[in-house]
């Protein structure tokens, strides 16, 4: 059971609703957003730089290996599940998924550059090993995509710890009713 309060869109400034609006599926805002709301401006300011991050130069494929890592090193099971959903609609097969999570080689230079400089973040205090940096950038990343890979990092970590305060459960969807043939 949510421990935050799920707020009624109703009581939502215009602001924090137009920065919701692309979370809404089938006409309804998850109620994990609405429980993100009881800070407005906390719920605004990471969805904006979502959707920053999403008109970036990391693709697709490298933001969801991003999130499926975070989401297994702080160990939150919803973001866990959304990011192996979303990861898989990327791109990332179920033997890459399993590499990623258990910090193995995926055979993607990119990829395996980005997860150990992820792993190294939540490992090693201070600043990130120039070796690390090194091996990043003769993956062909470059500094822009270095500050994205923080910022993909960053929106994770908000959504995860928020989840732990919340003890944030999985619930899907019911399953669709079908009108027979």
């Amino acid at each position: 059971m949510a421990r935050l309060h799920t707020r009624d869109e109703s009581s939502l400034s215009t602001d924090c609703l137009t920065a919701l609006e692309p979370t809404r599926m089938g006409g309804k805002i998850a109620d994990v957003y609405l429980q993100f709301a009881n800070s407005e401006a906390s719920t605004i300011a990471y969805l904006a730089m979502e959707k920053s991050l999403r008109s970036a130069s990391l693709a697709e494929l490298e933001i969801e290996a991003i999130k499926l890592l975070v989401s297994e090193i702080t160990q939150c099971d919803y973001c866990l599940s959304v990011h192996t959903m979303k990861s898989r609609k990327a791109g990332i097969d179920k033997t890459m998924q399993m590499a990623i999570r258990g910090g193995q080689p995926t055979s993607n230079a990119r990829v395996d550059a980005l997860m150990a400089m992820v792993r190294a973040f939540f490992d090693t205090p201070g600043a990130l090993p120039g070796q690390l940096v090194n091996e990043a950038r003769d993956a062909g990343l470059t500094d822009q995509e270095l500050v994205e890979t923080a910022m993909a990092v960053s929106t994770i970590f908000f959504t995860n710890i928020t989840n732990h305060i919340n003890s944030t459960e999985m619930t899907l969807p019911a399953a669709p009713s079908v009108e027979p043939i």
